[in-house]
C-alpha cells in the first residue's frame, strides 16, 4: 500500500512538473508573440520608420568662424573621422552648414558599418554614406543624439534626450528601447547595454525583455565604459566602478576618483582629466596612476585601441614615444561660439559673447581668415550690446556699461547689468535693468512712467531729442528727460507687448517683439497708426538683432528661424535663404561701416560672413 503510494505520488509529481514545464513553455511562447505582435512595437508604438534624405546643396560663398574644439572621433573606411564646432571632417573633406550641413556643430560620431553617423547638438542626426551627406528623419521626431554604438551584430544604438533607440541597418526603422533621457551607453555581454544619462543608470536588453536599475553615487551619468569584467560610470561625485551583472545593484566609488568625472575605458583601465587637467589612470584594484598632460587637453577618445585627446592645437594620439599631433586646429578659430553682440567699422569688427566678454578683428577680403583678439580684461563680461563711438568702444554687460579705448577697459558708474546702448544728440543713452541712464546720468524708471524698468532696446529718434525705450511690458518715448509717450499691453498697438528691438527710420518706427514679430508705427498724436507685418507674426527677434542694409532693406536675427530680410520698401518680410551656423541669430552687423560688402550673422554655434552679392555657388562637393 505504501509503495502504491509513493508511486503514485511521484506519478503526480511528474506530472505537475511536466505541466509547469508545459506552462512556462507556453508562457515563453506567449511572451515572445505578444513581443512579436505588440502595438508598442509596430509603427504606432516602440519601432517606426527611418529613412535617410540627400542634402543636395551646393557650396555657398560664406565664412565660417566658430569654436573650432573638437568633441567626438571615430574612425570609418580607413579614415580618422572628427567632430566638433566647424561640422565634421575626414581630414581631407569638411561638412559645414556651407555644404547643407543644418547646424554648425556636432557633439556625436561613430561608425556604423561602413557610414558615419553624426547628431548635431542643435538636434537632428545624419550620415554620410556613398550618397554624401544624409539627414535622418523618423516617427520618434527631432532626437537630440548625445552617444552613438554599433552592436555586434551591426546595429546602431542612438542615446538621444528622449531615450535609447536602436536602428537596424538597411531595415528602415527604428526602435525605442527605452524613454529615459540618455548621455552615455556601454554594450555588455548577452545581448545587454548599459544606458546612464540625467536620472540614472539602466541595464537594458536589447530585445526589450527587461529593464534593472544600477545604483551609483550620483543618478547623473556623464560617461559609461565596459573592460571586460566590471562597468565604468563617471558622475558629478567622481568615477564609480562594480558588476551592473551581479545581483547587488551598485556601483562602488572608486577610491581615489572622485574628481575624475568624464573618462573612458582604454587598455583595461579608466582614463580621465582629474582637477587641474591631469590626465589620471584608474584601475579596478582602486589604484591610479598620472602622466603629464602636455598640451592642456580638454577630452579624450578612444578609437581603434589607441587613445586620442583634443587640445587647442589640435588632436593628439598617445603612443610609445608619447603624445604626436595628427590633426591641426582648422582655422577660422572664435574663442567661443555664442556670438551675442556685433559692431563694426570702417575697418574693425567688434564681437560680444554671451558668456565671455569681448574681442575684435579686421576682416580682410571675403574668403580669408580671420584672426580674432580678445580685450584684456573683458573675459567674465556676458555681453548684450555693444556701440563704437568716437574711437570708444561701449560695451553694455551683465556686469555693467564699460568703454574700451586703444586696449584699455574703464568702467562706468551705473546702477547694474546693462542691455541696450543707443546715440543721441547729447550722449550715449545706457539701457539698464532698473531703467534708461541720460546722458549727463540721469536715471528713469517705471516710477518715472516707462512701461517697465528693463530697457532691452534704445533708439534714438531722428530729427528730434527723443528716445524710444523697448522693455518686456511695452514701448516708451523720452522727451526733454520726460516719458512723453507708450504704447502698453492691452492697447492693440503692440504684436506682443515684449519689445525687444527698435530702428527708427524716420517716417515710420520700427518695433520686433519676442513672440509678437514686427509692427510699424507712423505719425503721432492723433494721427498715429499702427500695423504688424502678418508674416512675421510667430517670430522671437533676439534683443538687438535688427540691422539696416546698405539696399534700405531691414534684417532681423530670430530664435530658431534663422534671419529674415524686408522688402527694400519695407512692406513685408521673408526669410533670408543663407546658411547658418544655427538658426539661433542672436547680432548682425554689416561690414565695413562706410561702405557694407557683406553682413555678418553672430548665433550661439558662431558667426558667418555672407556677401551681399554672392556669387552662384561653386561646387557641390564638400570642400
Amino acid at each position: 500500500m505504501r509503495k502504491r503510494r509513493i508511486a503514485v505520488a511521484g506519478l503526480a509529481a511528474l506530472l505537475l512538473a511536466v505541466g509547469a514545464s508545459s506552462w512556462l513553455g507556453f508562457r515563453r511562447l506567449r511572451s515572445t508573440v505578444a513581443r512579436a505582435t505588440d502595438p508598442a512595437r509596430t509603427e504606432e508604438g516602440r519601432a517606426r520608420p527611418l529613412a535617410f534624405s540627400p542634402i543636395g546643396h551646393a557650396r555657398f560663398p560664406m565664412d565660417l568662424f566658430a569654436d573650432p574644439s573638437l568633441l567626438s572621433v571615430a574612425a570609418a573606411g580607413g579614415e580618422l573621422w572628427t567632430a566638433g564646432g566647424l561640422g565634421l571632417s575626414d581630414g581631407t573633406r569638411s561638412f559645414d552648414p556651407a555644404v547643407g550641413l543644418p547646424s554648425a556643430r556636432v557633439g556625436a560620431l561613430a561608425a556604423w558599418r561602413k557610414d558615419v553617423v553624426f547628431g548635431l547638438e542643435a538636434g537632428g542626426w545624419g550620415r554620410v554614406s556613398d550618397a554624401g551627406l544624409e539627414t535622418a528623419t523618423s516617427g520618434w521626431g527631432q532626437l537630440e543624439v548625445r552617444v552613438f554604438a554599433e552592436t555586434e551584430a551591426g546595429e546602431l544604438l542612438l542615446g538621444a534626450r528622449q531615450g535609447l533607440f536602436l536602428a537596424p541597418y538597411g531595415n528602415g526603422s527604428i526602435e525605442r528601447i527605452s524613454g529615459e533621457p540618455v548621455r552615455a551607453v556601454a554594450l555588455l555581454p548577452g545581448g545587454l547595454v548599459a544606458a546612464g544619462g540625467e536620472r540614472g543608470l539602466q541595464v537594458l536588453s536589447l530585445s526589450g525583455t527587461g529593464t534593472r536599475s544600477v545604483a551609483t553615487p550620483d543618478p547623473w551619468i556623464e560617461s559609461l565604459g565596459w573592460d571586460g569584467k566590471s562597468l565604468w560610470a563617471s558622475t558629478p561625485l567622481g568615477t564609480a566602478v562594480g558588476d551592473p551583472l551581479a545581483e547587488r545593484l551598485l556601483l562602488d566609488p572608486h577610491p581615489r576618483g572622485g574628481d575624475v568625472r568624464k573618462g573612458l575605458v582604454q587598455g583595461g583601465a579608466w582614463w580621465g582629466l582629474a582637477d587641474g587637467g591631469r590626465l589620471a589612470a584608474l584601475l579596478r584594484d582602486g589604484t591610479r596612476s598620472e602622466e603629464p598632460n602636455p598640451d592642456g587637453f580638454r577630452r579624450l577618445f578612444s578609437v581603434g585601441g589607441s587613445l586620442f585627446a583634443e587640445a587647442p592645437a589640435g588632436l593628439f594620439r598617445r603612443e610609445t614615444g608619447g603624445w604626436t599631433l595628427v590633426r591641426k586646429t582648422l582655422p577660422g578659430a572664435l574663442p567661443l561660439s555664442h556670438v551675442n553682440a556685433l559692431a563694426s567699422t570702417a575697418g574693425e569688427l567688434f564681437l560680444g559673447f554671451f558668456d565671455g566678454g569681448v574681442a575684435s578683428c579686421r576682416p580682410g577680403p571675403i574668403g580669408s581668415r580671420m584672426t580674432v583678439r580678445p580685450v584684456s580684461g573683458s573675459a567674465a563680461w556676458g555681453v548684450n550690446a555693444l556701440l563704437p563711438s568716437g574711437g570708444t568702444v561701449w560695451a553694455a554687460t551683465l556686469r555693467g556699461v564699460f568703454k574700451i579705448r586703444g586696449g584699455r577697459v574703464e568702467p562706468v558708474d551705473g546702477p547694474g547689468g546693462a542691455y541696450s546702448l543707443a546715440p543721441t544728440p547729447t550722449g550715449i543713452a545706457l539701457g539698464y535693468g532698473q531703467g534708461v541712464s541720460l546722458p549727463g546720468g540721469r536715471l528713469l524708471s517705471a516710477f518715472h512712467g516707462l512701461p517697465g524698468n528693463q530697457a532691452y532696446a534704445l533708439t534714438a529718434a531722428r530729427g528730434s531729442d527723443a528716445l524710444w525705450v523697448g522693455t518686456p511690458t511695452g514701448l516708451g518715448r523720452i522727451e526733454n528727460a520726460r516719458v512723453t509717450a507708450r504704447a502698453l499691453p492691452g492697447e492693440g498697438k503692440l504684436p506682443h507687448p515684449w519689445v525687444t528691438a527698435l530702428v527708427d527710420l524716420g517716417s515710420q518706427l520700427v518695433v520686433a517683439t519676442w513672440g509678437g514679430g514686427v509692427a510699424s508705427r507712423t505719425g503721432d498724436g492723433p494721427s498715429e497708426r499702427w500695423a504688424a507685418f502678418p508674416e512675421t507674426d510667430r517670430l522671437r527677434v533676439n534683443a538687438g538683432a535688427i540691422a539696416l542694409g546698405p539696399d534700405g532693406r531691414l534684417w532681423i536675427g530670430t530664435q530658431g528661424e534663422g534671419i529674415w530680410r524686408s522688402d527694400p520698401s519695407i512692406t513685408r518680410f521673408a526669410p533670408a535663404p543663407f546658411p547658418l551656423p544655427s538658426r539661433n541669430v542672436y547680432s548682425l552687423a554689416f561690414f565695413p561701416a562706410d561702405r557694407p560688402d557683406s553682413l555678418f550673422a553672430g548665433t550661439d554655434q558662431g558667426l558667418v560672413r555672407i556677401p551681399l552679392s554672392p556669387d552662384p555657388p561653386v561646387s557641390t562637393e564638400a570642400r
